[in-house]
């Protein structure tokens, strides 16, 4: 599952967003919305410095707004690290159904193969007894009939196989000999559930967002603080040149109105805000209907695997006393190639029928939200 994982858009976007993050967390920090701007003004006259002002100018946060930003950053993070563990599961159970998808096929192919080879043999032993005249030629062509069937069905087979194991390569990497089956989780809090926790944090991640950029959408008021140097008789002949004289400025600039495009964005993301709170709402209940059909699937994938195992002793048995009467001439050789089938048919119900029983526990993992 690690090369799915890390194939994953989620993996793939997790640094740049842990970076976003810190940026927006150090762009919280102070009683200044960005970083300051300096200005400096000189006026001058063909004689000298009249007046020299050099200032410092910065928008000034709204109390609560710095922290309001630190929460949207700290979500950031929450919300990254929660959708890479529910892009996992999400992944896991892609990775899951391949699995079991490649041990359908293959066991599948084996019984096909055995078949095959049950087929075969048993072609070759009609086709010795009509020789000695004891069978009619009749029976050998079913027989040979039997054999083409089971060769097509076992070239139909491996065609699957073959398609499972591309979609398993592609997702997973080579696919391993052998295919373990899962241990049944415990059933787990709904809560508990990376899906649900995942969607929790992007609703939280939108609230704080449209929270931040609620202050963005007020009146911005911008401070300046700065110091004048200036003097007097300049340029004049009749009037002594002064010295330089000090002074402290302290200003306050207020815009005569809010910027509109900072009111959109800001109603735009309280909108996403209650999208995000009315999906994760969804998410807690389709994930409730997931693990209700997932115990019921598993309910029945066990009593289906009982029956199945039933049918196909039933029917081995039944196989076992119609060679019997064939062999005491009892019974002839059509009833014994359909009980012959009938079994095939069973054993291979019941193969998928064991699949699915694995399947179906790795269905109930998946929905209780555990990892493989």
């Amino acid at each position: 599952m690690g090369v799915a994982v890390g194939q994953s858009s989620e993996t793939a976007s997790l640094p740049a967003l842990r970076a976003q993050a810190e940026a927006l967390r150090r762009s919280g920090r102070g009683p200044f919305v960005g970083p300051p701007v300096v200005s400096a003004d000189l006026l001058t006259r063909s004689q000298g410095v009249i007046e020299e002002e050099t200032s410092v100018s910065a928008g000034i946060r709204w109390p609560g707004e710095g922290k309001a930003i630190r929460t949207f950053a700290g979500r950031v993070g929450d919300a990254a690290q929660s959708g890479l563990d529910a892009a996992r599961l999400r992944i896991a159970g892609e990775v899951r159904d391949a699995w079991w998808s490649l041990a359908m096929a293959r066991a599948a192919v084996a019984i096909d193969r055995e078949q095959v080879g049950i087929a075969t043999t048993n072609a070759r032993q009609v086709a010795r007894l009509v020789g000695a005249g004891e069978q009619s030629r009749r029976d050998l062509l079913l027989a040979q009939a039997e054999t083409s069937t089971a060769e097509s069905r076992l070239a139909q087979a491996e065609a699957d196989l073959a398609r499972a194991e591309a979609v398993y390569t592609a997702l997973a990497g080579p696919p391993p000999e052998d295919l373990p089956p899962e241990v049944q989780a415990q059933a787990t809090d709904l809560e508990n559930s990376p899906a649900l926790r995942a969607a929790l944090d992007r609703a939280a991640l939108a609230d704080a967002r449209a929270t931040s950029l609620s202050y963005g959408a007020r009146v911005r008021l911008e401070g300046t603080i700065g110091v004048r140097r200036e003097r007097g008789g300049v340029g004049d002949p009749n009037v002594p040149t002064e010295p330089f004289r000090s002074a402290l400025l302290v200003g306050v600039r207020v815009p005569l109105g809010r910027n509109q495009t900072a009111v959109a964005e800001a109603a735009g993301a309280r909108s996403e805000a209650l999208g995000a709170a009315a999906e994760a709402n969804r998410t807690r209940i389709r994930l409730a209907a997931e693990q209700r059909a997932a115990q019921t699937r598993l309910d029945a994938a066990a009593r289906a695997l009982d029956r199945a195992q039933t049918r196909r002793d039933a029917l081995a048995e039944a196989l076992s006393l119609t060679e019997r009467g064939r062999a005491e001439g009892e019974i002839g050789f059509i009833e014994a190639l359909r009980a012959r089938q009938a079994l095939s048919e069973a054993e291979r119900d019941l193969a998928a029928a064991k699949v699915a029983r694995f399947a179906a526990i790795s269905s109930f993992n998946q929905a209780m939200g555990v990892l493989p």
